[in-house]
């Protein structure tokens, strides 16, 4: 396993930004077949609640800026201070360039700061705040790293199994040289040898997209997706959850020879409620420190996950405060990943709905 130390450097704020569509699981029967007793089972075991989408004009871009201008004025940050962005994203405005030079430019950031892309899911954040930390410490001094998917748009509204998961949302966050922060610790990890488990078949290089590649086809599960959908082996995501998750956050403690009592939150990612609570029993954590509430109130989130949960749930615990966490990620690729850091008077501003402006 990758494993990572970085010194001096400090995450100081976190701005998340919704899809301006609100849907509640009552408001979709279709996806639990018209049958109320389903409908609570659901609600109960996976937390199936609220989630938030984008509108078919809204883009990841209008999120994560919507986010990082607002994070920005709360930081009293200008554009001149910004030394690099950062996003991570698996739904790009364009297939080139990526959502980063877009972003570099609507927000007015200067030619000398560097604008990279990151294509990842819900493993994205952990993997783009280490590689910001290392941006900082290394030269950039301060970093705006915008993470957010508009999924929704890549799931076949006729698809039970997926349509009702995903939330839109775009998340910003500061991370910056810090002389003396403490540590961050990161272990990173891949399989690509089972990217299929969860991907998108159609519509790149590989498959180009055709009439016949986004033509939906009802399977013998009932569900209709085309090639140009998002397909997940649910069984497959739940047991490579299951085996590599309980066990990443053993291994995080370990490397950065901290105990579950010295961690005063676990923010893990947000794919329901089930699995974060499942992981957090394998793993023996008490539940009080691990926020499972945010998957019934935003639906998955992706990258975008756990700066919903350091918005959505602690942005009044944090203010003014020092705390040990533990950040993990984990989804497509396959790829997972944890950070152990100490969150030290992080601004968290609270989720906000994308308000359109005027051109």
């Amino acid at each position: 396993m990758a494993q990572f130390i970085l010194e001096n450097v400090r995450l100081a704020g976190c701005s998340l930004v919704l899809g301006e569509n609100i849907h509640t699981i009552e408001n979709e029967p279709q996806y639990y077949g018209h049958d109320t007793a389903q409908l609570a089972r659901l609600q109960k075991m996976i937390g199936f609640g609220t989630r938030y989408t984008a509108s078919e004009g809204t883009t990841t871009c209008d999120l994560c800026g919507q986010a990082a201008t607002r994070l920005l004025h709360a930081l009293g940050l200008g554009p001149a201070q910004i030394g690099a962005i950062i996003s991570v994203t698996q739904t790009p405005d364009y297939r080139m360039p990526g959502n980063a030079h877009v972003l570099h430019a609507r927000l007015g950031l200067g030619k000398e700061a560097l604008a990279l892309d990151v294509e990842m899911g819900c493993s994205g954040f952990v993997y783009g705040l280490w590689l910001a930390g290392m941006v900082a410490a290394g030269g950039a001094k301060r970093v705006l790293l915008v993470a957010g998917d508009t999924l929704s748009k890549q799931a076949n509204p006729q698809d039970r199994t997926l349509a009702p998961l995903f939330g839109d949302a775009g998340s910003a966050a500061i991370v910056e040289y810090a002389p003396g922060a403490p540590k961050m610790h990161f272990i990173l990890q891949a399989e690509g040898a089972q990217l299929e488990t969860m991907y998108v078949p159609a519509g790149g290089s590989r498959t180009p997209s055709t009439p016949q590649t986004r033509q939906a086809i009802t399977g013998e599960d009932g569900n209709a997706r085309s090639l140009e959908d998002i397909v997940m082996d649910g069984f497959g995501i739940f047991k490579f959850t299951m085996t590599e998750q309980p066990l990443l956050l053993h291994n995080i403690l370990e490397f950065s020879g901290k105990t579950q009592a010295d961690i005063d939150y676990f923010l893990l990612h947000q794919a329901n409620r089930y699995i974060v609570e499942t992981i957090t029993q394998k793993a023996g954590i008490p539940a009080a420190k691990v926020p499972s509430d945010l998957f019934p109130r935003y639906g998955n989130q992706n990258s975008a996950s756990i700066p919903g949960v350091l918005c959505g749930a602690l942005a009044e615990a944090l203010q003014g405060k020092t705390v040990q966490a533990v950040m993990q990620g984990f989804g497509i690729g396959l790829s997972w990943g944890a950070c152990q850091l100490a969150l030290d008077n992080v601004v968290c501003l609270p989720p906000q709905v994308f308000t359109r402006t005027k051109e």
